[in-house]
């Protein structure tokens, strides 16, 4: 959602909202409410509240049974599908593609751990500022236009972005599934992922120490 804010040119509240969300999870590592997103945005009140309804239905954020958001841009304080260790913190993400776009922005380093689907293994990755280190893995990442006809992200794209132990793996799995997509050598999959998701993170401008 594109408006004015305090007579400033139209920004997109959606993504100032889920910048605030992300930021502050990353720094807090905890669930947070939803004046905490006014503190930070400048937006309040029921108009606050609508954006946040629109994002969680629409598989941008997520929350708990409180209201409180736990998840957003693929970043989540509580157990989901990948979980990384960043900086000696844990942290889990929807898919594995946010795993890149995490850590890549932050140029963290740490450990994520990826479940290969219809198995019962899972892939480590190891990363270091940011990028990962050697491994013959690669990430299948669905096309543009799965998302883009999506009710809701997290539900309908993000399970079908995953990490696999090689390339025909990933094609196959893809097949099996009716999917059209890439398949990603990590290294550019993270140089993809990373400027995605820089506009959240200000940059890799991200204090990880922070628990304010």
């Amino acid at each position: 959602m594109k408006t004015e804010l305090g007579g400033e040119p139209l920004v997109d509240l959606d993504a100032m909202v889920r910048a605030a969300a992300f930021r502050l999870l990353i720094r807090s590592g905890e669930a947070i409410t939803l004046e905490s997103i006014a503190q930070v945005t400048g937006i309040t009140g029921d108009r606050l509240a609508v954006l946040c309804d629109d994002l969680d239905r629409a598989g941008r954020i997520r929350r708990d049974e409180a209201g409180r958001i736990v998840g957003s841009a693929g970043l989540s304080v509580v157990p989901d599908r990948h979980e990384i260790e960043i900086e000696g913190r844990r942290f889990w993400t929807w898919c594995a593609y946010d795993i890149l776009g995490i850590f890549g922005a932050l140029q963290a380093t740490g450990r994520a751990s990826s479940p290969i689907p219809g198995t019962r293994d899972v892939i480590h990755l190891d990363f270091t500022g940011g990028r990962p280190q050697k491994s013959n893995a690669v990430l299948f990442r669905p096309d543009t236009e799965l998302m883009s006809c999506c009710e809701n992200v997290y539900e309908e794209w993000c399970p079908n972005s995953n990490l696999f132990a090689d390339r025909a793996s990933a094609q196959k799995w893809a097949t099996e599934h009716g999917l059209q997509g890439r398949v990603l050598t990590l290294t550019k999959a993270n140089e993809l992922a990373t400027e995605e998701w820089k506009s959240l993170t200000n940059g890799g401008e991200v204090d990880l120490d922070s628990k304010s």
